[in-house]
């Protein structure tokens, strides 16, 4: 049990130091009048100026928190004394000792991260458009794929096919993130909800650093929600969106969901797009209204699941609330994955099915009426 002590203490590390960090980058937007006004497009709601650094408010308290976190434990393991060595046991001892093999990726990882939440800082100023923005993600991505320990395999093993399907992974996932910050709390909320999932997932396939880096993640979007929340005194922006996406993208791309000796099914590999079910179905969904209805897909809209929920009567919050339930509800059923056998496995999967069809046909009544 000492894993989950660990992981959760890294969660409630991440969660103080990002709410430490938003309301100083919230004082910070205003004085620099780095704020969202209502209206500026046509599909935003709100109704006050609004704060636009929450993404710089999250970048901070990753950074501070896993660079932190590794400096700790760099000092604890040149202070270890023998005697606690024996009481802590050989294997975290051991995963203490090989974190300097980590640092290629992190580094790829937290640069990636960077790099994409300072783009979307400019976007949130200056308005790069949509066709800058996909270059830019797109530009970034190809780079961070470079590293062969985040790239998406599955079936593949030939590099330039790993590399491709690893950028389209991380774009699209980048996107969803952005498409899906659509009310107050819900992309961060649904960040939280994933991550805790993925904590979960790598730390039952014994992955305790990918694991570390989840719990971080799910912290950060803690913290930052407490402000997020309806009513939201910041918002986190395409900075914001961009920076939870990549973070998402990379966390399941490191992930180990089936090994060749479990008893598990190759099903397995489907438990990220289960537990990202709701932003990539959503995506789907507007994508196909948009063209339908001959606009552009970068188009703003309210055609969003969260939207469906509000045509329906509920006010804001439960809209999200709601939201939230599906998507935990998805995600939570889809890790027995990892260690059912085919017959049981295929019952999860039409489980979820089921409750993406009950989304798809929230998507096709609100296209209905607003037709």
């Amino acid at each position: 049990m000492i894993w989950w002590t660990i992981h959760f203490g890294i969660l409630v590390a991440a969660t103080v130091v990002t709410a430490i960090s938003t309301p100083l980058c919230r004082r910070l937007a205003r004085k620099a009048a780095f704020l969202d006004h209502p209206l500026g497009e046509h599909h935003k709601q709100h109704d006050d100026s609004t704060p636009l650094l929450g993404g710089l408010a999250m970048l901070i308290g990753w950074i501070v928190t896993v660079f932190g976190g590794l400096a700790a434990a760099h000092l604890f393991m040149h202070h270890l004394d023998p005697a606690l060595t024996n009481r802590l046991g050989p294997e975290l001892v051991a995963q203490l000792q090989g974190i300097p093999k980590v640092f290629g990726r992190l580094g790829a990882i937290a640069g990636g991260a960077g790099v994409l939440c300072i783009m979307g800082i400019i976007d949130d100023k200056k308005q790069l458009g949509p066709f800058v923005k996909v270059a830019c993600q797109i530009i970034v991505c190809s780079v961070v794929a470079l590293a062969p320990d985040l790239r998406v395999t599955m079936f593949w093993e030939h590099p330039m096919i790993t590399w491709g399907l690893t950028v389209l992974w991380y774009v699209f996932i980048i996107n969803a993130f952005n498409f899906f910050d659509n009310m107050d709390g819900l992309a961060s909320g649904m960040a939280l909800i994933a991550s805790v999932l993925f904590a979960i997932t790598a730390g039952l396939q014994g992955q305790y650093y990918v694991a570390a880096l989840a719990a971080v993640t799910a912290g950060t979007a803690l913290g930052f929600y407490a402000f997020n929340r309806h009513p939201a005194s910041i918002f986190m922006g395409d900075a914001g969106s961009h920076f939870l996406g990549f973070l998402l993208a990379s966390i399941a791309t490191l992930t180990i969901y089936h090994r060749p000796e479990d008893v598990s099914t190759v099903a397995a590999w489907l438990t990220p797009l289960f537990i990202l079910a709701l932003p990539v179905f959503d995506t789907f969904a507007v994508i196909v209204i948009r063209i339908r209805n001959r606009k552009p897909i970068y188009y703003g809209d309210h055609n969003h699941i969260s939207h469906r929920f509000l045509k329906m009567g509920f006010d804001r919050p439960t809209a999200v609330l709601l939201v939230h339930i599906l998507a935990f509800a998805i995600g939570l059923g889809a890790l027995p994955l990892l260690w059912l056998p085919s017959a049981p496995a295929a019952l999860v999967l039409v489980q979820s099915l089921v409750m993406l069809l009950l989304v798809s046909i929230l998507h096709q009544r609100g296209a209905t009426n607003s037709d």
